[in-house]
């Protein structure tokens, strides 16, 4: 794609750019699949992107987009142009724009002349996701046809400019903190997903090990599934997973709340989280954790209703609050160490001893009726449960839930 340059600022290692560019140019040289881009929210239907194209059509300016480009820097030639690939590029902002255009650009280039019926069964065969997404729909495609617009598209497209800020020589680091900042304030980047975007520099690798976790994203279209806990053995949210571990390292059960982790990712001069992230968001650890949740998980499925039960937020939370706070008891050792021995005392104490879920049940729907909010309660109980355990107790949870009525 080419590119007018109309200004350039260098900021350390980085480097700002705003520019001009065609948008059928822009469309034409998107690379497959350019809505997969992991940090990016799934596609989703946005009723004020449908004048879009109205918008292209009468000439009026749509929002900038915003790129990254894996270059370091962008270089004009004799005619102030400059080229970019844009198979080098990833959209931090205006996905669901360009994501929008392109459908409708892709509908016209496939259409032949066919029944407007005939040609959404085609398109929903070659784009599911189109309709999937909500983003085109029969009726559009009939409006399209009849109205003759879809001869219109490609044209409206090759006469229009669209502009770009492009960011060069960003760190994965920085990109995400890119992406939170552009898309702060708006409803569609969920907590959840804001959450799964600060650790993503963990994510490809985890996914890439072959020790039975299987992790799912919140756009992942098996989530909600997942979630309820209709699942295999080690098929897990990742949003539960960094819950766990963070409940893990600071010896509590939390909830998934991205402002908390925020703060901890981006305080670089805090030797206390500098401490965590060397010590436990390290290769060997986290394939560690991931290897024990993998066992617990095992383990606990075992029981009725163990696999649901396993998979919530609130269990996880739970449970490795409980593993940490006795892992930090133990701070003479380091924390591979400590909570090596602590996994393994935990798996032989509930193989021979259970969850006894049919007790938990029972004790969680009388607390039920009461009316109460009671997330932070189950998680705290759940917690304690697990440091009785680790103690060579032999908890009940008719005692563990009187003591822990005070958390209501």
């Amino acid at each position: 794609m080419k590119l007018t340059i109309f200004e350039e600022k260098r900021i350390d290692n980085r480097t700002w750019y705003l520019c001009k560019a065609n948008l059928l140019e822009y469309l034409e040289g998107l690379k497959p699949n350019f809505y997969d881009y992991a940090i990016q929210r799934r596609i989703v239907k946005n009723q004020y992107l449908d004048k879009l194209y109205t918008t292209i059509k009468v000439g009026e300016p749509i929002p900038v987009i915003t790129l990254t480009h894996k270059e370091l820097r962008l270089e004009n030639d004799i005619e102030n142009k400059s080229k970019i690939d844009l198979h080098k590029s990833e959209i931090l902002d205006g996905l669901q724009r360009s994501f929008r255009l392109w459908s409708l650009l892709t509908i016209s280039k496939k259409y032949q002349g066919e029944d407007y019926r005939k040609y959404a069964l085609k398109i929903k065969e070659t784009n599911p996701l189109f309709f999937d997404s909500g983003v085109v729909s029969t009726k559009l495609i009939k409006n399209l046809i009849e109205t003759s617009e879809i001869y219109n598209i490609e044209n409206a497209f090759r006469y229009y400019d669209i502009y770009f800020v492009i960011w060069t020589g960003l760190t994965e680091k920085e990109i995400i903190q890119k992406m939170l900042v552009l898309n702060a304030g708006q409803k569609s980047v969920s907590p959840t997903h804001q959450f799964e975007l600060l650790f993503l520099h963990i994510y490809e690798e985890l996914k890439s090990n072959d020790i039975g976790i299987k992790l799912y994203r919140e756009k992942d279209k098996e989530a909600n599934n997942i979630k309820k806990g209709n699942r295999d053995i080690g098929e897990l949210m990742f949003s539960s997973l960094i819950v766990a571990l963070q409940s893990f390292v600071e010896g509590r059960p939390l909830r998934v709340s991205a402002e908390k982790m925020i703060d901890i990712e981006f305080d670089e001069n805090n030797s206390e989280d500098n401490f965590i992230f060397e010590e436990v968001f390290n290769n060997k650890f986290i394939l560690f954790f991931l290897n024990e949740i993998y066992k617990l998980d095992k383990i606990i499925s075992q029981e009725s209703k163990g696999k649901e039960w396993f998979s919530k937020d609130t269990t996880l939370s739970g449970i490795f609050a409980g593993i940490g706070s006795i892992v930090k008891l133990n701070s003479t050792e380091n924390i591979y160490d400590s909570s090596k021995k602590t996994f393994e005392l935990l798996n032989n104490k509930i193989e021979n001893y259970t969850f006894n879920l049919g007790e938990f049940t029972k004790e969680y729907n009388e607390l039920s009726s009461r009316n109460v909010n009671i997330g932070n309660f189950i998680r705290k109980a759940i917690m304690n449960y697990v440091i009785e355990l680790l103690r060579n107790n032999e908890p009940n949870w008719s005692n563990i839930f009187k003591s822990s009525t005070k958390y209501l």
